[in-house]
């Protein structure tokens, strides 16, 4: 779900900066102002999602739990899920 919502807010970047940059002018106009306000507001609020959301990209936790059994115990189940879930320590 988060790399979802980084590539989302890639794509908000990107869109953003070439209409911020498209319709960038010199105009002292208010509405203007706004209007440019507004676009580069929409361009900090997806950068705080690239910055927030970009460690997935990085981290992949490795959810390894580890099982202590004894060997000698005829309690033993031999099951290849099982040894893919759990690391197996003797």
């Amino acid at each position: 779900m988060r790399k979802l919502v980084l590539v989302v807010s890639l794509g908000v970047f990107a869109f953003s900066g070439y209409y911020f940059a498209a319709n960038l002018r010199d105009s002292a106009d208010l509405n203007y102002i706004i209007y440019m306000s507004i676009w580069g507001l929409l361009i900090l609020i997806s950068l705080i999602g690239i910055v927030y959301n970009f460690p997935t990209l990085r981290h992949h936790k490795r959810h390894m739990r580890n099982l202590i059994y004894n060997s000698y115990s005829s309690q033993r189940i031999r099951n290849k899920e099982f040894d893919r879930q759990y690391h197996i320590v003797n």
